[in-house]
């Protein structure tokens, strides 16, 4: 049976702490986030990847911890980079202070 799970974040509650950085990302997600040159653009991509990761967590059994997802791209399609989660799709999108994020289990 397919699951759907979705979550929204808002983007003005992200702090970029450590420790919080460190709880969301994967250590390649963190290599791009150190790429981006402005506050704005830090937060917006660790809203959407915070919202994606709670989005697949509601939608597998095992989950892994968030920091443990690696979520890439193909072209501008977000996919999951996990081989036990590749058959998750997932979606990201960014409206003004929020971003949402859908995961679909197949």
């Amino acid at each position: 049976m397919n699951k759907i799970g979705i979550d929204i974040v808002e983007v003005n509650r992200i702090q970029l702490t450590e420790s919080m950085i460190k709880s969301i990302l994967h250590n390649d997600e963190m290599k791009y986030l150190e790429k981006l040159e402005s506050d704005d653009a830090k937060k917006q991509f660790l809203a959407g990847r915070w919202a994606v990761k709670e989005a697949i967590i509601k939608v597998v059994d095992n989950p892994l911890l968030p920091k443990n997802m690696n979520i890439g791209y193909n072209g501008k399609k977000p996919i999951v980079l996990n081989e036990d989660l590749k058959h998750i799709e997932i979606s990201i999108a960014h409206e003004k202070n929020y971003a949402v994020a859908t995961a679909l289990n197949l």
